[in-house]
């Protein structure tokens, strides 16, 4: 049996007491625990985060005794209920360290109520950085450094490890296809994702917030990233160039794959299935967790594979070959510092048959792979927190075209890329009011392709920083305004300047409103500098232009949120982006040998739409996301509708479960109406302007799981067998398989 002693450590800096009367935080319940098996005497410290109400809502063993003890402890801290501390009357945060004495002792004397008091002796207390919320999420992409979802000026979303897992999605592709507000584009080379109406290569693809190398036309191809490494996903709408830089101007997703701080878990799964596009099988594996005081440990490794699919001898859908490894650790050295080291390797092969000129075909393979490596260290002390980072990734892709029956136009190309970043960055909470972010940004990039005139070398330096103010508050209004501004330098299109201003303002009733204005950019590909290609069975060349300078955008967004429950939300937002200087393809010869183009910087379009989302849940029966997206485009120049772009999109996702015989069915779907291309001009010179019908897309997964440690599941994918000559979506597939945890 177990016999508790609480001790609540508080101890208060004078810089920051300033005068002001500090009352520390007061246990008003106690939950008891049970040792079953004698041992001796034995403590254990708990460092527990407390909101502004006195709830607990984080609890980490900073001085452990092994198992059973430090669960137990864990457990009681995190039913625990505090008075919370306060300044000068007013309810604050804290961040207090409980200690656990185990009498060597079976019989458990239970404290009373009146004696709590007395066995609470103050020593350590201290503000955390941000005011949790009781079961807070923190996120971390919106202003690169973590504050809790709710309190976020701009607005985050995550899907988490829990949602991944019941969507049965594959990839992080599959994970984004169905989400409110999102538009997914598959090819041959992959998934693709489109942020508010704009192009791939306007919306930046982190992971760990770091970059990663391997755009293709452009694009990341998420489908490269298997969901057993993803811990969860950030989704930021808007420019976001004050903070990150190039290229993210619609929008920033962060893939974070850090794992929990609960003893080591492992898990597996197994699943396979078929359909139209052949068989498919996937086989994931994880081990995730803390494995001693301090140190937290992640492995995970996964093996992917589909079969290729398309309308006679040619393909849509590529045949898909994948396995990756990945692992990290993070060690909290002490209090005050903190290390993480990052790595993973994935190998994807990529097989299918495409058509030529004059109905030749060629047998196509792609061999894709990536390493990435990463090193973070963070110290924090009081208010003040600094973080320092490194990584470096390299992709390469090698690219064979065989054609049948000759050896005219086979084609082998080797592509590698290099992407090196070092930076640091400062935070600074002066007072609840301030918070100052100061940093700067090292970026090397080099790409060596058969298609550049030479290889391509780009160094980019950047400084910036922003002010989170509270300008005002009044009981439960209050207002924030968070300026900022990065300038980038870069050795190929010179300075770059991304202001930012956000807003933020909290009213009764559980209403957020925001907004926000921002310039962006994005700084030309080294295709678009370098790029030398001929083909001179069709007679033309591309040639890229060394004077092109960056796109540049203004972006402004405005939004409502309001949340008056866990169980109950709804947001809208309006945007719009205007694009200048925009990188268009020109004709520089047009001759009887060919005709030749390059790029210039001559382009305007803008975006403009809104966005909204609901969520409702019904305790753990039901849960409902669903979302609506209207985008109206225009490219100035041609007078014409940016393509592909869906003008209605509407998202539905919904969860059914049994509680008590754990039995669930998932259901995702979209409709996208009003998709609008362009086919080759006619005789008359003029692009033929083509709609796509209503596209809908459904997906179904039932699974039956067996307590904590195994789960059976089913589904179908593409129910409709959605799909047309302008969207290339996988056939109907069946699936079915199995998932273990311990």
């Amino acid at each position: 049996m177990k016999r508790g002693l609480w001790t609540v450590l508080v101890l208060w800096m004078s810089a920051e007491a300033r005068g002001q009367e500090l009352t520390p935080p007061r246990a008003i319940t106690r939950p008891q625990m049970q040792i079953l098996e004698p041992h001796a005497a034995r403590e254990v410290r708990v460092t527990i985060t407390l909101d502004a109400r006195g709830r607990v809502v984080d609890a980490v063993v900073s001085e452990g005794a092994g198992e059973p003890f430090d669960g137990a402890a864990l457990a009681a801290a995190r039913r625990t209920r505090f008075e919370p501390a306060r300044r000068d009357g007013v309810p604050v945060a804290a961040r207090v360290v409980v200690v656990h004495s185990f009498a060597s002792t079976l019989v458990s004397r239970p404290l009373a109520e009146d004696a709590l008091d007395t066995a609470l002796e103050v020593i350590t207390l201290e503000e955390p950085e941000e005011e949790p919320e009781y079961g807070a999420t923190v996120v971390v992409t919106g202003a690169r450094r973590p504050e809790t979802q709710r309190d976020a000026t701009v607005q985050t979303e995550v899907i988490s490890r829990q949602e991944l897992e019941a969507s049965g999605a594959r990839d992080l592709g599959e994970a984004l296809e169905e989400r409110a507000n999102l538009q997914t584009t598959r090819t041959f080379r992959g998934t693709s994702l489109s942020l508010r109406g704009l192009d791939p290569e306007y919306t930046l693809i982190l992971v760990d917030g770091e970059r990663i190398p391997g755009r293709i036309g452009g694009a990341i191809d998420l489908s490269r990233f298997g969901v057993e490494n993803i811990e969860r996903i950030e989704i930021v709408r808007g420019p976001s160039s004050a903070l990150y830089g190039s290229d993210a101007i619609g929008g920033v997703v962060n893939v974070l794959t850090d794992g929990a701080r609960e003893p080591l878990v492992a898990s597996a799964l197994l699943s396979g299935g078929g359909g139209g596009s052949g068989a498919i099988l996937d086989g994931t594996a994880r081990i995730d967790g803390r494995i001693r005081d301090g140190v937290r440990l992640r492995m995970d490794g996964g093996v992917h594979r589909a079969g290729s699919f398309g309308d006679g001898e040619t393909t849509q859908g590529s045949a898909r070959t994948q396995w990756s490894l990945g692992g990290g650790t993070v060690i909290q050295a002490n209090r005050a510092n903190r290390v993480r080291l990052d790595a993973s390797y994935l190998r994807l092969r990529l097989q299918g048959v495409d058509s030529g000129a004059g109905g030749a075909l060629f047998d196509r393979t792609q061999v894709q792979e990536q390493l990435q490596a990463s090193l973070a260290h963070r110290f924090r002390r009081g208010r003040v927190t600094l973080d320092n980072r490194a990584s470096y990734g390299q992709f390469r892709e090698q690219y064979l075209l065989d054609q049948r029956g000759s050896a005219q136009l086979d084609d082998y190309e080797d592509n590698r890329e290099h992407l090196a970043t070092v930076g640091s960055m400062l935070a600074v909470r002066a007072s609840r009011q301030h918070t100052t972010t100061v940093g700067f940004e090292q970026l090397f990039q080099s790409l060596d392709s058969a298609r550049l005139a030479r290889p391509g070398d780009r160094y980019r330096l950047a400084v910036f920083g922003e002010h989170r103010w509270e300008a005002w508050r009044r009981g439960e209004t209050r207002l924030r305004i968070v300026p900022g501004v990065r300038v980038d330098l870069d050795s190929q299109f010179g300075s770059q300047p991304s202001p930012k201003i956000a807003l933020r303002l909290d009213t009764p009733g559980d209403l957020v409103f925001r907004a926000s204005y921002g310039r962006g950019f994005r700084a030309p590909s080294f295709q678009q500098l370098l790029l030398r290609f001929e083909n001179p069975s069709v007679g033309y060349t591309v040639s890229g232009n060394p004077d092109l300078g960056a796109e540049t955008s203004h972006g402004v967004d405005a939004g409502v949120q309001w949340t008056p429950s866990e169980s109950f939300g709804l947001s809208a937002a309006f945007f719009r982006n205007d694009l200048r200087d925009m990188i268009a393809v020109v004709t520089l010869e047009d001759t009887s040998r060919g005709t030749m183009f390059s790029y210039a910087n001559l382009a305007r379009a803008w975006t403009m739409g809104l966005e909204s989302s609901l969520v409702a849940r019904a305790g753990r029966a039901f849960e409902l996301q669903a979302g609506y997206m209207f985008v109206a485009t225009r490219d100035v120049e041609a007078q014409r509708k940016l393509e592909g772009r869906a003008r209605h999109r509407a998202t539905l996702n919904a969860t059914l479960t049994h509680p008590r015989l754990d039995l669930g069915v998932v259901a995702r779907g979209a409709l996208s109406v009003g998709r609008t291309y362009y086919e080759d001009a006619d005789s008359d010179g003029v692009d033929e302007e083509v709609v796509g019908g209503p596209l809908l897309q459904l997906d179904v997964r039932a699974f039956k799981k067996f307590g904590r440690h195994f789960e059976l599941f089913a589904g179908i994918e593409n129910v409709t067998d959605a799909g047309d000559r302008f969207t290339t979506l996988r056939p109907r597939t069946y699936f079915g398989g199995a998932r273990g945890r311990y």
